[in-house]
């Protein structure tokens, strides 16, 4: 019964009249019944969570993430997990931590789907009031100040630059004072070889009218990332990952820049992290994750 009631209590967190119920999943009025993820979604649930391409990977690298979220996550918290897709956080989190509440937002309505089907018969998530729903990450139907922690896994990767800036000011309206925003594999840097590449081809995209194109790699500058967060107390920029050698080769067809990966990039750019010093790693990573403080 309490944790009926702690459900009604999240739905206050919504903007009144701006959503409509679809089988116990609350859909923005104005978001399209459709998204380019939803078939993604439908063909292969993990490979449409950018952050990880098979389960096995998206439970090692989860078990990273959750550490790091619990250090930042107190049981009281209301959380708000940003492009949730079928719930890989909620998944490892909630069983070990409950809380007094999880927001899951996703475009892709077959994703949320997916995220109730297991939710629902996972009796350690349901110790979490759970509430899911289908909006774009730049229109939240959200009241102001109404979470205390949000996160971002791998979400911002393939979006624009101007969608991700109108993503982070709705960030900013719907976390309390005080609160944390946890962004993981999010900001790709653009002083990298695979960064330049990155820059080279959104220029391309640019000057034959495709700026908004969905799924190219965005990268950043540091100073890109610290503006996205004017106005936060504190924001700390984490290196993630290591390369020298471009891990991809954008001209290169799919198979050719496999074995480019496979067989040339991924073993010379171990063995370079090996010889490094410590002190220049940081200048080798591959992105940024982001803890900050409203």
């Amino acid at each position: 019964m309490s944790a009926i009631m702690d459900k009604k209590n999240l739905v206050d967190t919504l903007k009144p009249h701006s959503t409509i119920d679809r089988e116990g999943i609350l859909v923005a009025k104005e978001i399209a019944d459709k998204t380019v993820w939803d078939k993604l979604a439908l063909e292969n649930p993990t490979h449409a969570v950018i952050s990880a391409g098979t389960e096995a990977e998206a439970a090692k690298k989860s078990a990273i993430q959750i550490a790091d979220i619990k250090e930042h996550v107190q049981a009281g918290d209301i959380l708000l997990d940003l492009g949730t897709g079928y719930g890989r956080v909620a998944k490892y989190l909630l069983p070990e931590m409950p809380l007094t509440g999880y927001i899951g937002v996703d475009s892709a309505y077959a994703m949320l789907a997916l995220f109730r089907e297991r939710y629902s018969a996972s009796p350690a998530e349901q110790k979490t009031p759970l509430l899911l729903i289908n909006a774009d990450i730049h229109t939240l139907p959200l009241q102001d100040v109404s979470v205390d922690t949000v996160i971002v896994s791998a979400v911002f990767l393939h979006n624009h630059k101007n969608v991700v800036e109108q993503a982070m000011a709705e960030l900013k309206r719907v976390v309390k004072p005080g609160g944390t925003i946890l962004i993981y594999s999010s900001f790709p840097r653009a002083a990298t070889c695979m960064g330049m590449q990155g820059l080279a081809y959104q220029a391309f995209l640019n000057l034959v009218g495709r700026p908004f194109k969905n799924g190219p790699v965005r990268y950043y500058w540091r100073s890109e990332i610290m503006h996205l967060f004017d106005g936060f107390t504190e924001v700390t920029l984490k290196p993630v990952g290591y390369a020298v050698v471009p891990k991809s080769l954008i001209f290169l067809p799919k198979t050719l820049d496999k074995i480019w990966r496979v067989g040339f990039a991924n073993p010379l750019n171990r063995a370079l992290e090996y010889i490094t010093p410590t002190f220049l790693k940081y200048y080798c990573a591959v992105h940024f994750d982001v803890v900050a403080k409203r």
